[in-house]
């Protein structure tokens, strides 16, 4: 079994500092966050940014300042966010490409955003998923394929088969969005069936689904995501900043027998090589 790979996804685009005064939403705020988590045991994060308003943007120049403070501070892999749910084009949701991260998300379909209100449909259609797919080859970043369902995980197999991905490929599997597939135990099992063999797989479970899926994608070899984009609670009412939902996934890994993956052991799980253009670590 591999080293656990945590990846930490500290903003989102939903959550806001009404909802929770430990949200960090300006690249300082990200920055810090992304040094206190690596210190608690993350080896990934996974970046969305916020304008002056704090609301979802994919401006590369925020991108930009982001993403090197991140790296001024910490060794961890960057992923940089591709979502489209606020009606960007194409070219918008490429925007944080330009940034020279490791990896990217890539939602490889559609969903209704039941829980939201208004609600909204997160449109990928088959033409955004390949263009997004063909600039991250283009590249050499490491797409993460968000699954929200099982059509996903064979939309992504698509694009394996169509070498589009490189292998191993890796796909994110998010379980207990409204709209998506809910945070069972049966669906997680089904979901990780789904996947081609040598893959490599992350799990998030949203809002109440997080621990439970959590504790059972570490017992089963997978790798976990956590933070605030998913859930803001770390248990009934009680508010928490990213670093100790962080430490919480440690202390279940621990108990479990697992051990946590360094940058280092993350790049090699993920087939990530470290890039010349990287700046190296100053602080």
């Amino acid at each position: 079994m591999d080293k656990l790979i945590i990846t930490v996804a500290p903003t989102g685009s939903v959550p806001t500092k009404k909802d929770t005064k430990y949200l960090p939403t300006n690249p300082d705020e990200i920055a810090e966050t992304a040094y206190l988590c690596e210190q608690e045991g993350a080896s990934v994060i996974h970046v969305h940014c916020r304008d002056e308003n704090g609301l979802p943007t994919s401006d590369s120049h925020t991108f930009k300042e982001t993403v090197d403070k991140i790296r001024k501070r910490t060794e961890l892999l960057v992923m940089v966010s591709t979502s489209g749910v606020a009606g960007k084009s194409d070219e918008e949701r490429a925007a944080p490409l330009s940034t020279n991260p490791d990896m990217a998300s890539l939602t490889t379909g559609s969903l209704n955003f039941a829980g939201r209100k208004p609600s909204l449909v997160y449109i990928n259609s088959w033409e955004t998923v390949t263009y997004l797919a063909h600039k991250m080859q283009q590249l050499k970043i490491k797409p993460e394929m968000e699954a929200f369902d099982v059509g996903f995980i064979h939309q992504g197999i698509k694009l394996v088969q169509q070498e589009l991905v490189e292998k191993p490929p890796l796909f994110q599997l998010v379980m207990g969005v409204d709209g998506g597939i809910p945070g069972t135990v049966d669906n997680l099992v089904h979901m990780i069936r789904q996947l081609p063999e040598n893959s490599v797989y992350t799990v998030a479970g949203v809002g109440r689904f997080q621990q439970s899926m959590t504790s059972l994608t570490i017992s089963v070899g997978g790798h976990v995501r956590v933070g605030l984009e998913d859930n803001i609670y770390l248990s009934k009412g009680q508010l928490a900043p990213n670093e100790t939902f962080v430490a919480k996934t440690q202390c279940l890994a621990e108990i479990m027998g697992r051990e946590i993956a360094s940058s280092d052991d993350a790049r090699r799980i993920l087939g990530i090589k470290q890039k010349n253009r990287v700046p190296k670590r100053t602080t």
